[in-house]
């Protein structure tokens, strides 16, 4: 997930590259037109513009703060449309400009920023508009009032249904992608994101956090006596079974094949193991029929605690599946963490 945000990132840093060297060579070239005409203001303005546009087009793609850099671009470089129009002299076209101030700052600045800066500066340019253009009240003067104003209306609307959509769609996209396809758990991409989120927390409240890894005892039985849909039947039969029994700040997911992993927040060592050993007890209190056949089921769990077995998920991954293991060969249907491995290895 956060590799498509970083490319979605990328994608913006690409179109403002595009939109500053069109400010760079039409600030420039604009320029020149102005101090033809004697516009010296707007003239510097526009040169200013075209080199501050040139620095940015050579740094745009690797610049830290990224939006902060947009704000600082194009919240001036409106005001500057907004003058253009407002100096004597200047041509009415200079409005197709802030006709184009919706989309830009839609696409540039997101949902509710784009908003707000669309508003305020399609407000502030009709209201120019009309300042300079609009002379009197005849039937020419209000229908061209009129259609500015509708014209400014329909981009900011096209402009924030386009938004609100692509951002649905984004998000559709990611839950997609972070989404075990057989069981509707989280996958190894959110069990990332998630770890990384629930360790910064846990480092910064000294809070606990573990990492638990269960695995279907003789699931290779189930698929070779009833079939393959009668064992993906069974995983889903799991994967309900252990969400609706933890907390919603725990994330289960599938980790791959009869594995599924746990995130536990906020519980203690000893309260962790009783949480998994518990889960493990009622699941094999708890025959799963399909189509007339009855599976009895148990699962083996490995539990590994972040900091006392590791700092990283993978290594806390590690530490569990070596736990987990120890279970299936201390003869499955039980829940190894350190001080139940201490005390297997004692009595071996």
């Amino acid at each position: 997930m956060l590799n498509n945000l970083d490319q979605n990132l990328q994608y913006r840093r690409s179109v403002m590259r595009v939109m500053l060297l069109l400010v760079m060579v039409g600030g420039a070239t604009f320029s020149v037109i102005n101090f033809y005409r004697g516009l010296w203001s707007l003239a510097i303005l526009e040169m200013i513009f075209a080199f501050f546009a040139f620095f940015l087009w050579r740094k745009i793609l690797y610049i830290s703060n990224f939006q902060r850099w947009v704000s600082i671009f194009l919240l001036p470089f409106f005001t500057t449309m907004v003058y253009a129009m407002y100096v004597p002299n200047t041509s009415v076209s200079i409005f197709v400009w802030i006709i184009a101030i919706p989309m830009i700052s839609y696409l540039m600045m997101g949902r509710v920023q784009g908003f707000w800066v669309s508003i305020f500066f399609i407000v502030s340019g009709v209201s120019v508009y009309h300042y300079r253009f609009i002379e009197g009240n005849s039937v020419i003067d209000i229908a061209d009032s009129l259609n500015i104003i509708l014209g400014a209306c329909l981009m900011i609307s096209l402009a924030h249904v386009y938004e609100v959509n692509r951002e649905k769609n984004e998000e559709r996209l990611l839950e997609l992608a972070s989404t075990d396809t057989l069981t509707g758990l989280a996958n190894r991409m959110k069990l990332k994101e998630n770890f990384t989120l629930y360790a910064e927390y846990a480092k910064r409240h000294k809070s606990s956090l573990a990492v638990a890894i269960f695995d279907l005892d003789y699931f290779k039985k189930i698929n070779d006596e009833h079939g393959h849909h009668v064992g993906d039947a069974t995983l889903c039969y799991i994967a309900n079974f252990i969400k609706d029994r933890v907390r919603k700040t725990d994330l289960l997911a599938r980790f791959g094949g009869e594995e599924f992993v746990l995130l536990i927040v906020g519980s203690k060592d000893q309260d962790c193991y009783k949480q998994v050993d518990s889960l493990r007890q009622q699941l094999q209190d708890t025959p799963f029929i399909y189509d007339e056949v009855t599976l009895a089921m148990t699962v083996s769990a490995g539990i590994a605690t972040y900091g006392n077995d590791g700092l990283s998920l993978d290594d806390l991954l590690l530490k569990a599946d070596r736990r987990l293991y120890l279970a299936k060969d201390n003869g499955r249907n039980c829940v190894v963490d350190g001080s139940k491995e201490s005390e297997i290895k004692n009595h071996n």
